[in-house]
């Protein structure tokens, strides 16, 4: 359904408001809708990702062990996915990362929030938005810093990338990357960059990408380690917007469109108007809302788990 077609569904269905001037608004429908879409998204799962880069995708880096995570992700499942490329053999590898909490890390490894090594498991904190993994690479993995006596210069016309005594030779190869951050012109703070190696020395190596002349005594080079690809249950990725509602729909299952219709219900007779407010009718239409999600939960774990609950158990045939 368009949103169109929901919020007129609502006014003539329940609201008795089509006729002008009407007593809400499309604004304040539309509010209503897009919180009841929100928590449909939350509380039942229903949306589920694995493949939108700018929610799923993280790069891991040299000693850094927490990572932000979209403020849309309402859930991290089990098993997430590593997956390093050897630019040495051209070949990938993968394996999976556990989600776990940190009262499980506290009883089951020891010292893991110094541990470094491979990475086996992330813990999520949906609270800070953000997650960290268990164990990180270390800061000898390719981990360089700017300093006063010895900067990072970057070299445009050549782009060369330099930090006497970096000892690149012996951590990066063709084909790497890095994660440059701390520069005002190449990566900063708020904005790292990514740069792909091409050629490399002892104190230096040259990338693909465009470099700025400049020389930074904070920035900070990070060698990519590994790729990791998180199973997400989120919100929407966009809000539904009154300037889309004849061509936006709700980003969940078609079937589930009318339910959003008692969430609406249940905020809009809570205006406090006197043509508009009946607490009655906002607490019915919150026992419809809520029926309506229980029973979805019930049917996403029926669709997920069809494989333990619809297969004949050994010895019954």
């Amino acid at each position: 359904m368009f949103v169109s077609e929901i919020l007129l569904a609502a006014r003539n269905d329940y609201l008795d408001d089509v006729e002008l001037p009407r007593k809400w608004s499309d604004d304040e429908l539309l509010r209503h809708l897009n919180k009841a879409l929100n928590e449909w998204c939350r509380e039942t799962g229903c949306i589920r990702d694995t493949t939108t880069e700018a929610i799923c995708k993280t790069l891991l880096l040299s000693n850094q062990h927490t990572y932000p995570m979209d403020s849309r992700i309402t859930e991290i499942h089990t098993p997430c996915n590593i997956i390093n490329y050897n630019s040495v053999t051209d070949t990938t590898t993968h394996r999976n990362v556990e989600v776990k909490s940190d009262a499980w890390a506290d009883d089951n490894i020891s010292s893991w929030r110094i541990s470094t090594g491979t990475t086996s498991y992330l813990i999520p904190d949906y609270g800070a938005s953000n997650f960290r993994i268990v164990r990180y690479g270390a800061n000898t993995d390719g981990y360089w810093t700017g300093t006063v006596a010895v900067p990072i210069t970057f070299t445009g016309l050549a782009k060369t990338i330099t930090n006497v005594g970096g000892l690149f030779s012996s951590l990066l190869v063709p084909g790497d990357q890095v994660r440059i951050s701390g520069t005002t012109s190449n990566g900063t703070t708020a904005v790292p960059v990514t740069f792909t190696v091409l050629t490399v020395a002892s104190d230096s190596f040259t990338v693909s990408e465009t470099v700025t002349n400049v020389t930074s005594t904070a920035g900070i080079i990070q060698k990519i380690m590994n790729t990791l690809w998180l199973t997400v249950s989120r919100l929407p990725l966009a809000q539904l917007t009154i300037g889309g509602v004849a061509t936006e729909t709700p980003e969940i299952n078609f079937a589930y469109h009318p339910y959003l219709i008692d969430g609406i219900l249940r905020d809009a007779y809570q205006k406090q108007d006197s043509q508009c407010f009946d607490k009655q009718k906002a607490a019915d239409h919150r026992s419809l809302f809520e029926a309506s999600k229980r029973k979805a939960r019930a049917t996403r774990d029926w669709l997920r788990n069809s494989d333990e609950t619809a297969r004949p158990r050994l010895g019954t045939l």
